[in-house]
């Protein structure tokens, strides 16, 4: 298969067929059209009954702006208008105090239309009562009003709702032009604030920078952090005490060099004649030359005299007295270097401790300096701030009081011609709509909630049966008037008319004109008053008129339709007794007053010992297919009697009767459920009483749909 055949296929599948829509609308076509008028006419009606509203609308172009006031030279720039800006916009046009202030403005607090009514009056008193109409006139004027954006652009759109148009043009006029005076006071209120700000700030700020410096110099002292020569006094003092002990270091070794060798020469036994310190003495000079006159006395002496003389004895104890003396003075001599090396130690080791003493001071600054910077950046930064603000305090107050407002008018409303609700364009397209929709849920409901037969497709596509044929209610098959004919009756009169055709197509979907063997068929239907007597009777009188031998049994034992109709005066109870076998069948038979049909009539009421049994049942059967061609049983309703089951068991085909839009599906699901549980052969399933003019106008795919290009065809 190709995709050309493939695709009706699917579409038959999604789609319902438009016969089946056609049909459904014209089946409801009065429900459909009563819905719809009902709900133009409602609409019509609140069109006319609800009030006149007029919109006016005018529209802002927001241009927010953005200002430093401590940045020199800076005059405000046009910053982005984001969402949030444009959305606060928003909200403070729809607050209720500039709504409040538009109120008191345009003094429509009076009107009624805003709640100044005379039943607001009474309920205000008199106390306060203005406030309190103002209030209620800003929730009022806040509901009617809309504030909304533009798109992405920066418009904003302002509308104002009224029942007098000029008063909604002077309401959204004056809303706009009180959001832009609240923005040009709020911006020169804030100027002016920074004005004030700024000088205020400069006046701290230069105490700020003075506090600043001293704390600066405070610290310095403080901490012996004062300079001369970019060198604090602590640098100074080290230097000059490093200088000091290096001469002390010097001078001690010097005299530690002098007292060493004097040591020296007095351990190797030179007397210490050759110290440096004794040659320069006057004194050892002195015993010097005095020890060597006196040597030299002693030795003339001692030459001439002898060692024991007194005077050799006198020289001798001289030289040794100035020998002590000499020794006494060298002492003395080396006694006073060693006293000289300890002073130059002793000066060393006072220079080295003041040294260290200054080193620490040096410490201590060096760790007060990281304070000391510290205080320097604070007091730097203090005066850049304050110069700053010295010179935006000086802008500021000149251009404290130009006007810079964020928004500007871009359109001023207009006084509106037409009323914005109800918008009658508007309301008569949604109540076309609204009556389209509700119409047509209208019928698909009732669509929906419809559980009986009434086309071709109920029966094959819902029921899964034969569809056997539609038998046409008499007043739709002609144009007679004479309401006292019965269908029966009309076949024998108008044995060409269009009901008559109906009687010969549903017998040659049963195969009964040209058959040559008896056949049985049982007429039987779901409920009573589904028309299966009437079918039963006027497809026997058809069959008849073609030179059948037919017979109609009549089978509904209880009601016994065809009986009082085509055998009124008969006596007896012919069925019940031919099965009893107490009344030949022969005698039992009624001739048709119109045709040749014979009629085997149930009479009377029934008794207790009246019982169709299948025994009697299928004898009786055997018997009259032994004189007729045809045997047609009207049966009563299979879902109200037992013995219907059991007639149409012996059956050769049963036809199920089904009234037009009267017989539930159900009904007649269960009835072919129980003839097939009784092992019956269906024939099919007829719709009976059937109004073909609406048959043919829904669309339903049957013979009758084209029942109008057959009229030259039938004789009424």
């Amino acid at each position: 298969m190709d995709a050309d055949e493939i695709s009706p296929v699917i579409s038959s599948r999604l789609l319902p067929e438009s016969s089946r829509i056609r049909a459904i609308m014209f089946r409801r076509r009065w429900l459909f059209l009563a819905v719809f008028a009902a709900v133009l006419m409602l609409t019509t009606a609140l069109l006319g009954v609800l009030p006149k509203t007029y919109t006016a609308t005018s529209s802002l172009l927001l241009e927010p702006r953005q200002a430093e006031p401590v940045k020199v030279n800076d005059r405000g720039f046009v910053a982005p208008a984001d969402d949030n800006l444009i959305d606060t916009a928003v909200q403070i046009i729809r607050s209720p105090a500039l709504t409040l202030d538009v109120v008191r403005g345009l003094k429509i607090a009076g009107t009624v239309e805003f709640g100044g009514g005379t039943d607001a009056h009474r309920q205000d008193g008199a106390s306060g009562s203005p406030s309190r109409r103002e209030q209620r006139a800003a929730s009022t004027l806040l509901a009617r009003s809309h504030v909304k954006r533009v798109g992405v652009t920066y418009l904003v759109e302002i509308s104002a709702s009224s029942k007098n148009a000029k008063q909604a043009a002077r309401i959204a006029n004056a809303l706009a032009r009180r959001y832009i005076e609240l923005d040009t006071t709020k911006k020169q209120a804030r100027n002016s604030q920074s004005a004030r700000y700024v000088e205020s700030q400069a006046t701290a700020l230069r105490g700020q920078a003075v506090a600043d410096d001293a704390a600066l110099q405070n610290y310095m002292i403080r901490n012996n952090l004062m300079s001369a020569q970019g060198a604090t006094m602590a640098e100074q003092e080290v230097s000059e005490l490093n200088r000091q002990i290096a001469d002390a270091q010097a001078q001690l070794a010097e005299q530690r060099g002098k007292l060493g060798a004097a040591q020296m020469q007095i351990a190797q036994g030179g007397g210490g004649a050759d110290i440096g310190a004794a040659l320069a003495s006057e004194t050892v000079r002195q015993l010097r030359q005095q020890e060597a006159q006196t040597s030299a006395r002693l030795a003339q002496l001692d030459a001439r005299y002898g060692a024991l003389h007194p005077d050799v004895i006198e020289a001798r104890d001289e030289l040794a007295d100035v020998n002590r003396q000499l020794n006494a003075e060298l002492s003395r001599i080396v006694s006073g270097l060693r006293g000289d090396a300890r002073i130059a130690e002793s000066r060393l080791g006072s220079l080295l401790a003041s040294r260290a003493q200054a080193k620490g001071t040096l410490a201590q600054n060096s760790s007060a300096q990281v304070g000391r910077l510290e205080l320097e950046r604070r007091a730097e930064a203090s005066r850049a701030i304050y110069s700053a603000y010295l010179t935006r305090a000086k802008e500021t107050a000149q251009a404290g009081e130009l006007p810079n407002a964020d928004a500007t008018i871009a359109s001023v409303a207009r006084v509106p011609g037409m009323p914005s609700s109800p918008n009658y364009v508007l309301g008569a397209l949604a109540g076309l709509g609204a009556a389209l929709v509700l119409a047509s849920l209208a019928t698909a409901v009732a669509e929906y909630l419809e559980n009986t037969l009434s086309s071709r497709a109920d029966i094959e596509s819902g029921l899964g049966a034969t569809y056997a044929g539609a038998i046409p209610t008499l007043s739709s098959a002609t144009r007679s008037k004479d309401g006292a004919v019965s269908p029966q009756d009309y076949v024998t009169m108008r044995p060409m008319s269009l009901f008559t055709e109906s009687m010969r197509n549903l017998a040659t979907y049963l195969g009964l004109t040209a058959s040559s063997e008896s056949q049985v068929v049982t007429i039987t239907s779901a409920l009573p008053r589904e028309g299966k007597s009437t079918t039963a009777m006027c497809l026997a009188r058809t069959l008849a008129m073609a030179n059948r031998k037919v017979v109609l049994v009549d089978a509904d034992v209880r009601h016994h339709s065809a009986s009082d109709a085509l055998a009124p005066h008969r006596e007896r109870e012919a069925l019940f007794r031919v099965l009893d076998r107490t009344l030949p069948l022969d005698l039992a038979l009624t001739m048709d007053d119109r045709t040749e049909l014979r009629i085997l009539p149930t009479l009377g009421q029934m008794q207790a010992a009246d019982v169709i049994t299948e025994p009697d049942m299928a004898l009786l059967l055997s018997s009259l297919r032994k004189r007729f061609d045809i045997i047609i049983i009207d049966s009563a309703p299979i879902l109200g009697v037992a013995e219907t089951r059991i007639i149409t068991g012996l059956s050769d085909q049963t036809l199920v009767v089904a009234r037009w839009r009267q017989t539930p599906e159900k009904a007649v699901r269960t009835t072919l459920d129980l003839l097939a549980h009784a092992d019956s052969k269906i024939g099919g399933v007829a719709l009976s009483l059937v109004d073909i003019k609406e048959f043919a106008s829904a669309g339903l795919t049957d013979a009758f749909g084209y029942y109008k290009k057959f009229k030259g065809y039938y004789v009424d």
